[in-house]
């Protein structure tokens, strides 16, 4: 009880001193505080409200920095690579986003842009990842890849917007020479830079499986890319403006003067009923392939559908359908497990 009285007492002495000093101070004109520069080459220190219970303390800007790759081995295994890489932040912000790898030729052209995988580094850590890619034919021809991360799915922006120092290397994954051709995009492509014969367009049987051979050869003198596409148009095909379904039938990558011959590349267009309107053919290779428009595909290998091609028979299949139905059935009365008392009585 006495400590009560006590703190009462005191309690009421602070009042009246505060209210005194208050007083004193009520009409005093508060002057202005000036703010403090920022150093250039400071962090921006985030200003906190006096109100704040915990007005003490500042919190610091978060720092992004570029970030660095180490410890790179590159294995390749036929036509698939593994990456093994390191990457240091030394920024204080978390990154997020994906690493990329792009190929480039002895020239220094690019032939293509891989994502090897997403990438999340906390601030001034650092953290090992390991990824796989299949680059089929362009592993052939590349000489250096370039390593660079950036935002999410943007891989395909190129260097010009990484977020990361960008790393040149030899396909061994040793650095690359000082004097490798600097990276540069790749010309695209135009149908008349490849030659395309020997094809044509079957079906097998009456079933829904259909396929294209033929060969390309690059005419130009430079190294090119392209996807070969086959258009089957409706009508007389000679306006070339009644598509009726398209497909992607390969994708090359060409020295000068080199071909390629494709067998059987499978057709698959969104609905196999198409085949009985298509009348006209037409197989050309561009940059942008099957997105390619009305000039592009003028320059492609135009033909007759074979009278032999349409659609599937449905009859046909729909007897396929029963006949399989029916062996499964007599698979699973043949091989259906038997129960305890089954084999008990067999043992009798």
């Amino acid at each position: 009880m006495t400590r009560s009285d006590q703190r009462r007492g005191h309690a009421w002495g602070v009042l009246f001193l505060g209210l005194a000093v208050a007083w004193a101070s009520g009409c005093k004109k508060e002057q202005p505080v000036d703010s403090a520069p920022v150093d250039a080459g400071g962090v921006a220190v985030a200003a906190v409200d006096a109100g704040v219970p915990d007005a003490g303390t500042v919190a610091k800007a978060k720092v992004v920095k570029p970030l660095r790759f180490s410890d790179v081995v590159i294995a390749r295994q036929d036509l698939r690579v593994d990456v093994t890489y390191t990457l240091s932040n030394p920024g204080t912000a978390q990154a997020r986003g994906d690493a990329c790898m792009t190929l480039l030729d002895a020239e220094g052209t690019v032939i293509r842009t891989e994502t090897l995988g997403g990438i999340t580094v906390k601030g001034e850590t650092t953290d090992t990842f390991e990824d796989k890619v299949y680059a089929d034919a362009p592993l052939k021809l590349s000489r250096t890849v370039l390593l660079y991360t950036t935002a999410a799915h943007h891989c395909s922006d190129g260097v010009d917007k990484a977020t990361s120092e960008p790393l040149r290397l030899l396909l061994t994954g040793q650095p690359a020479p000082a004097d490798a051709p600097a990276p540069r995009k790749e010309v695209p492509s135009k149908p008349e830079d490849f030659e395309l014969t020997d094809v044509e367009v079957g079906q097998v049987d009456v079933y829904d499986d259909y396929y294209v051979n033929y060969t390309v050869k690059n005419v130009s003198g430079r190294r090119v890319s392209g996807k070969a596409c086959l258009r089957g148009y409706g009508g007389s095909g000679k306006d070339l403006e009644d598509i009726v379904d398209a497909d992607t039938v390969g994708e090359f990558h060409l020295e000068p003067g080199a071909r390629e011959t494709v067998d059987t590349a499978r057709v698959h267009f969104a609905d196999s009923k198409h085949w009985d309107e298509v009348t006209v053919l037409r197989l050309f290779v561009s940059a942008d392939g099957c997105g390619a428009g009305y000039e592009a595909a003028r320059g492609g290998f135009r033909f007759e559908k074979p009278g032999a091609v349409g659609a599937p028979d449905d009859s046909a299949l729909e007897g396929e359908h029963e006949e399989n139905e029916a062996a499964r059935r007599l698979y699973d009365r043949e091989y259906e497990p038997r129960s305890d008392s089954d084999s008990e009585e067999t043992a009798d």
